[in-house]
Protein backbone atom coordinates (compact mmCIF):
# COMPACT_ATOMS: atom_id res chain seq x y z
CA UNK A 1 0.00 0.00 0.00
CA UNK A 2 1.13 4.17 -0.59
CA UNK A 3 1.43 5.84 2.22
CA UNK A 4 -1.31 8.72 1.97
CA UNK A 5 -0.17 10.36 4.95
CA UNK A 6 1.84 12.83 2.76
CA UNK A 7 -0.91 14.09 1.03
CA UNK A 8 -2.87 14.24 3.73
CA UNK A 9 -0.57 16.29 5.58
CA UNK A 10 -0.76 19.70 3.46
CA UNK A 11 -3.00 22.12 4.16
CA UNK A 12 -6.07 22.69 2.21
CA UNK A 13 -5.78 26.83 1.39
CA UNK A 14 -2.01 25.13 -0.21
CA UNK A 15 -3.70 23.15 -2.55
CA UNK A 16 -3.72 24.49 -6.04
CA UNK A 17 -7.33 25.65 -7.24
CA UNK A 18 -8.94 25.34 -3.91
CA UNK A 19 -9.34 29.09 -3.42
CA UNK A 20 -10.49 29.69 -7.10
CA UNK A 21 -13.39 27.12 -6.34
CA UNK A 22 -14.68 29.09 -3.13
CA UNK A 23 -14.46 32.24 -4.66
CA UNK A 24 -16.51 30.85 -7.43
CA UNK A 25 -18.69 29.65 -5.17
CA UNK A 26 -19.69 32.40 -3.69
CA UNK A 27 -20.05 34.66 -6.90
CA UNK A 28 -22.43 31.78 -7.91
CA UNK A 29 -24.29 32.61 -4.58
CA UNK A 30 -24.20 35.91 -4.74
CA UNK A 31 -25.53 36.22 -8.83
CA UNK A 32 -28.22 33.17 -8.14
CA UNK A 33 -29.23 35.73 -4.89
CA UNK A 34 -30.06 38.62 -6.63
CA UNK A 35 -31.52 36.72 -9.42
CA UNK A 36 -34.06 34.87 -7.65
CA UNK A 37 -34.72 38.78 -6.02
CA UNK A 38 -34.89 40.02 -9.12
CA UNK A 39 -37.51 37.55 -10.33
CA UNK A 40 -39.61 37.72 -7.21
CA UNK A 41 -39.81 41.41 -7.72
CA UNK A 42 -40.50 41.32 -10.94
CA UNK A 43 -42.61 38.49 -10.49
CA UNK A 44 -45.03 40.34 -7.75
CA UNK A 45 -45.55 43.76 -9.36
CA UNK A 46 -48.88 43.91 -11.70
CA UNK A 47 -47.78 43.73 -15.23
CA UNK A 48 -48.62 47.38 -16.62
CA UNK A 49 -50.90 48.34 -19.28
CA UNK A 50 -49.97 50.11 -22.09
CA UNK A 51 -51.49 53.89 -22.35
CA UNK A 52 -53.49 52.86 -24.99
CA UNK A 53 -55.32 50.26 -23.32
CA UNK A 54 -56.20 52.11 -20.09
CA UNK A 55 -57.53 54.69 -22.56
CA UNK A 56 -59.24 52.14 -24.59
CA UNK A 57 -61.09 50.72 -21.24
CA UNK A 58 -62.13 53.98 -20.04
CA UNK A 59 -63.66 55.09 -23.84
CA UNK A 60 -65.49 51.35 -22.99
CA UNK A 61 -66.70 52.19 -19.57
CA UNK A 62 -67.71 56.17 -20.90
CA UNK A 63 -69.48 54.31 -23.61
CA UNK A 64 -71.45 51.94 -21.08
CA UNK A 65 -72.10 54.35 -18.91
CA UNK A 66 -73.66 56.47 -21.70
CA UNK A 67 -75.38 53.94 -23.02
CA UNK A 68 -76.91 53.13 -19.60
CA UNK A 69 -78.25 56.65 -19.18
CA UNK A 70 -79.79 56.85 -23.04
CA UNK A 71 -81.80 53.42 -21.44
CA UNK A 72 -82.59 55.55 -18.27
CA UNK A 73 -83.35 58.76 -20.37
CA UNK A 74 -85.56 56.78 -22.78
CA UNK A 75 -87.75 55.03 -19.25
CA UNK A 76 -88.68 58.08 -17.66
CA UNK A 77 -89.86 59.53 -20.81
CA UNK A 78 -91.88 57.30 -21.50
CA UNK A 79 -93.33 57.30 -17.70
CA UNK A 80 -93.20 60.89 -18.24
CA UNK A 81 -95.56 60.38 -21.63
CA UNK A 82 -97.66 57.66 -19.93
CA UNK A 83 -97.93 60.07 -16.93
CA UNK A 84 -99.12 62.98 -19.18
CA UNK A 85 -101.76 60.48 -21.10
CA UNK A 86 -103.47 59.42 -17.26
CA UNK A 87 -103.30 63.43 -16.77
CA UNK A 88 -105.24 63.92 -19.56
CA UNK A 89 -107.55 61.32 -19.49
CA UNK A 90 -108.54 62.52 -15.69
CA UNK A 91 -108.50 65.92 -17.22
CA UNK A 92 -111.26 64.98 -19.66
CA UNK A 93 -112.95 62.91 -17.15
CA UNK A 94 -113.14 65.97 -14.87
CA UNK A 95 -114.48 68.33 -17.38
CA UNK A 96 -116.91 66.11 -18.65
CA UNK A 97 -118.16 65.44 -14.82
CA UNK A 98 -118.42 69.26 -14.50
CA UNK A 99 -120.13 69.84 -16.99
CA UNK A 100 -122.78 67.33 -15.98
CA UNK A 101 -122.77 68.37 -12.84
CA UNK A 102 -123.65 72.45 -14.06
CA UNK A 103 -125.86 71.26 -16.52
CA UNK A 104 -127.74 69.47 -13.16
CA UNK A 105 -127.65 72.50 -11.37
CA UNK A 106 -128.99 74.90 -13.82
CA UNK A 107 -132.05 72.73 -14.49
CA UNK A 108 -132.09 72.68 -10.51
CA UNK A 109 -131.91 76.36 -10.67
CA UNK A 110 -134.65 76.64 -13.71
CA UNK A 111 -136.84 74.54 -11.65
CA UNK A 112 -136.55 76.19 -7.98
CA UNK A 113 -137.29 79.33 -10.28
CA UNK A 114 -140.59 77.84 -11.88
CA UNK A 115 -141.63 76.78 -8.48
CA UNK A 116 -140.63 79.98 -6.72
CA UNK A 117 -142.85 81.80 -9.20
CA UNK A 118 -145.88 79.42 -9.02
CA UNK A 119 -145.82 79.53 -5.12
CA UNK A 120 -145.76 83.74 -5.65
CA UNK A 121 -148.59 83.14 -8.33
CA UNK A 122 -150.41 81.03 -5.55
CA UNK A 123 -149.57 84.04 -2.89
CA UNK A 124 -151.39 86.55 -5.23
CA UNK A 125 -154.13 83.91 -6.28
CA UNK A 126 -154.96 83.17 -2.22
CA UNK A 127 -154.17 87.13 -1.17
CA UNK A 128 -157.10 88.23 -3.95
CA UNK A 129 -159.48 85.65 -2.79
CA UNK A 130 -159.16 86.68 0.98
CA UNK A 131 -159.63 90.23 -0.41
CA UNK A 132 -162.73 89.47 -2.33
CA UNK A 133 -164.10 87.46 0.64
CA UNK A 134 -163.66 89.44 3.84
CA UNK A 135 -166.32 91.83 3.40
CA UNK A 136 -169.09 89.52 2.36
CA UNK A 137 -170.06 87.81 5.42
CA UNK A 138 -169.60 84.22 5.65
CA UNK A 139 -171.39 81.43 6.70
CA UNK A 140 -171.60 80.17 10.32
CA UNK A 141 -168.30 78.17 11.15
CA UNK A 142 -169.95 75.18 12.20
CA UNK A 143 -171.54 74.52 9.10
CA UNK A 144 -167.65 74.46 7.11
CA UNK A 145 -166.37 72.33 9.98
CA UNK A 146 -169.02 69.69 8.38
CA UNK A 147 -168.17 69.94 4.82
CA UNK A 148 -163.98 69.30 6.03
CA UNK A 149 -165.33 65.75 7.66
Amino acid sequence: MTDHSQLDRTPPADRPGNGRFVVALILGLILGAGLMALWGISGSAPPKQPQTDVAANASNETAQAVKDLQTTEQKIAGQMQSLQQAIASNQAETKQTLAAEQAETKRLSDQVTALSGKLDALQQSFASVQQQASPVPSEPAPASAKRRR
